[in-house]
């Protein structure tokens, strides 16, 4: 039975993983991310475009998540109904799963720890639901699960080559989020002191450090030169992200984006997240398990705390950027939404972020759930189960359940942005169609054609040339006449060109359609 304990754990991972898929997917739920469907627009668009390529990836978001979909997205039925965004997410959710029970081994070395362990990462109802969805989230978890999973497997083993595949998920994390240059710039120390503490040879902690940051920084140099060749800017996201003209919601954008918090405040809203995230039971439990990490840690003069505690500079990294301009908005933790079983139906934003935390949780909760007192381990199991209860029977809140929220508050799109694509599928028949993607690439998603069908940002001297004659290729323009972050409208608004070649045929509170009178003379080659 031994020897096939790590099989049925990825067999009971898998079924986890696509019963969760099935029950979403069915729901129509694991589409209501406005982000997933720009994920998964972003990987179609690298093959399917006006101007396909490698330059279609884009300069803010990272790459790696849109490119695992690429093997997939050329299928029309995988790109609409989401499921290649899905392949990528579930496959990184089992994966996850099977490094955080195998650290749970290290640290234990209880098969029956090491499955309470696991519970908390794999029956996460918010995991549950972003393994169905095309987001980054479960990808970041996979490859944080693994690198602390190697990083535990060399200071068990003292052997530096274990050092190679903790890099590489690194590097492969710094790839999928930015949180992931916490853990970098964390580990590269790291290594370095603890493998002088060990040997007492600078040179042997110089060639160790020296191979791991040589392959951690690799993905994340590869990014940076990217940046640079493409858009002639190494440092775009930075740039991007620290502008107070990020995009967000028309509404809200200055308020979100534009706001100041102190330590303590960043420090408290973050931590909130953290509850709401990972559930109030795993957050408290993994708080009373610290204290015993550092006494046994301290008495067998064990040093698998290090790469546990590393996930805290991710904690640190979200104050930081907290207190500039990240915004995370959420419900109270107060008692009254404790104790309400709507608590999840209140608007959040970014909430998700407090996600990142539950690899350090989960393995936290191992010390406790190692304990050898039979009515301890009894008590900590109802503990749990009190808390999985809640996931699917919410008679109170001691999690957050991103589902229950994204399902009362479609992402997709406002009503107005809504009812145009309703009437554009409706009427559209033919030609090249003129569209902002800035702001309206889940219109773009739900109108269900190809890409190269789109004239938009990121189509070259396409796009370039229509933002002053129009006519040369586009039989329809679509844009939100009340938006001035929308492309068109900024370039198009005003333009004689469009009532001199088009007509307008559909108009609804601002959102506005022109369709052109005669068909361009000119055809793209």
């Amino acid at each position: 039975m031994k020897k096939y304990q790590n099989k049925i754990v990825v067999a009971i991972l898998a079924l986890i993983s696509l019963t969760a898929f099935l029950y979403f997917f069915q729901n129509g739920q694991h589409l209501l991310y406005g982000d997933a469907l720009s994920r998964l627009n972003i990987s179609r668009k690298i093959i399917d475009n006006l101007t396909p390529g490698l330059a279609q990836i884009g300069n803010v978001w990272l790459p790696l998540p849109q490119l695992f979909m690429l093997p997939f997205i050329w299928n029309n039925f995988l790109w609409h109904s989401g499921i290649a965004g899905a392949i990528m997410s579930m496959t990184a959710f089992v994966i996850g799963g099977f490094y955080i029970y195998k650290s749970a081994r290290i640290l234990t070395n209880s098969f029956s720890s090491s499955i309470l362990t696991l519970s908390i990462y794999a029956l996460n109802i918010n995991v549950l639901y972003l393994q169905t969805t095309a987001m980054s989230e479960a990808l970041f978890l996979c490859t944080l699960t693994a690198a602390i999973y190697y990083f535990l497997l060399w200071i068990k083993s003292e052997n530096r080559m274990y050092l190679i595949p903790a890099a590489i998920a690194v590097s492969a994390m710094t790839l999928v989020r930015y949180e992931a240059l916490a853990i970098l710039l964390s580990s590269i120390p790291m290594v370095f002191f603890y493998t002088w503490f060990k040997s007492k040879k600078y040179h042997k902690a110089e060639s160790s450090t020296i191979l791991y940051a040589t392959l951690a920084c690799l993905g994340f140099l590869i990014w940076t030169v990217y940046l640079a060749a493409i858009f002639g800017d190494p440092l775009f996201w930075k740039n991007y992200y620290t502008s107070t003209h990020v995009v967000g919601d028309e509404k809200t954008a200055v308020h979100v984006f534009t706001f100041r918090l102190s330590f303590l405040e960043a420090t408290w809203k973050y931590f909130i997240a953290v509850v709401w995230m990972n559930g109030l039971i795993p957050t408290l439990l993994a708080l009373i398990a610290m204290p015993i990490l550092a006494i046994k840690s301290l008495r067998n003069k064990s040093f698998y705390f290090l790469p546990i505690l590393i996930s805290l500079s991710i904690f640190a990294f979200m104050i930081l950027t907290l207190q500039r301009n990240t915004p995370i908005d959420q419900p109270n933790l107060t008692i009254a939404n404790i104790l309400s079983p709507d608590t999840s139906r209140f608007p959040e934003f970014n909430i998700r972020y407090g996600l990142l935390m539950l690899p350090l949780i989960a393995l936290l909760c191992s010390y406790l759930f190692n304990i050898r007192f039979i009515a301890l381990k009894v008590l900590l199991i109802a503990l749990l189960l009190i808390q999985f209860f809640s996931y699917y029977r919410p008679l109170y809140t001691v999690i957050y359940q991103i589902p229950i929220s994204v399902y009362g508050n479609n992402t997709q799109g406002t009503p107005k942005e809504k009812a145009m694509t309703k009437w554009f599928k409706e009427n559209y028949d033919h030609g090249l169609i003129m569209i902002s993607a800035l702001k309206h690439d889940p219109q773009m998603f739900q109108l269900g054609v190809d890409y190269k069908t789109y004239i938009h940002e990121g189509a070259g001297k396409y796009w370039k040339e229509s933002k002053k004659d129009p006519q040369r290729y586009v039989n329809w323009i679509v844009f939100d006449s009340y938006n001035k972050d929308d492309q068109v409208t900024k370039f198009l608004g005003n333009s004689p060109s469009l009532n001199l070649y088009y007509d307008l045929v559909y108009e609804n509170d601002g959102m506005k359609v022109y369709k052109i009178k005669n068909r361009p003379d000119i055809e793209i080659k």
